[in-house]
């Protein structure tokens, strides 16, 4: 991996990290999945999974809501899920650049990813939180999506148009400034 590549690798894992401590007040709205995703599509697997670990690492243990092991544990395994898949999808588009797809129908894909995605992390985190505090899991999969505040469905809701919005552009600018490499989801 070039240097460059490196340090664009570390740049966004302080964004992720600087973006969750800027969006404390408002709950479980995440920029940091948005650019753990892309980290991983436009380096791989194993650079999204890391930014997603990082991001977790440094940003789980200074959380200004506090610290639980277990269920600090579970949000780096959900942040690095965003960045394996992240990998897996841009590994999918390689290859087959699209010069006549068009954007909307990148913009519904990655819309269903962030959905997907926020989905399973909201699901691992919530039953690893029932589990570490005693709570019956239905319980807490109750307050994440059915009672208020209703966390996940504004989380899996925010992502869902973060994911439509800026993952494209976001992809785009990361591989201009990478080198200029083309991507399989883009409208040329």
């Amino acid at each position: 991996m070039s240097t460059r590549n490196v340090c664009l690798i570390v740049a966004l894992t302080a964004v992720c990290i600087v973006s969750n401590y800027a969006l404390i007040g408002l709950p479980n709205v995440k920029v940091a999945d948005l650019i753990v995703f892309v980290a991983g599509f436009c380096f791989g697997s194993m650079a999204g999974a890391a930014t997603g670990a990082l991001t977790w690492i440094v940003y789980g243990v200074l959380n200004p809501l506090g610290f639980s092991f277990p269920v600090w544990i579970s949000t780096i395994v959900g942040e690095a899920i965003y960045g394996i898949v992240g990998g897996i999808i841009g590994m999918a588009h390689s290859g087959k650049l699209r010069a006549g797809s068009r954007v909307s129908a990148c913009s519904l894909e990655m819309a269903l990813w962030g959905f997907i995605l926020t989905f399973i992390y909201d699901l691992i985190t919530n039953v690893v939180f029932a589990l570490t505090f005693g709570i019956p899991i239905i319980y807490a999969l109750a307050t994440g999506w059915l009672v208020p505040p209703w966390f996940g469905i504004l989380h899996e809701g925010s992502n869902t148009i973060l994911f439509s919005l800026a993952a494209i552009p976001l992809i785009r600018v990361i591989k201009n400034i990478k080198g200029g490499e083309r991507h399989g989801c883009s409208a040329s």
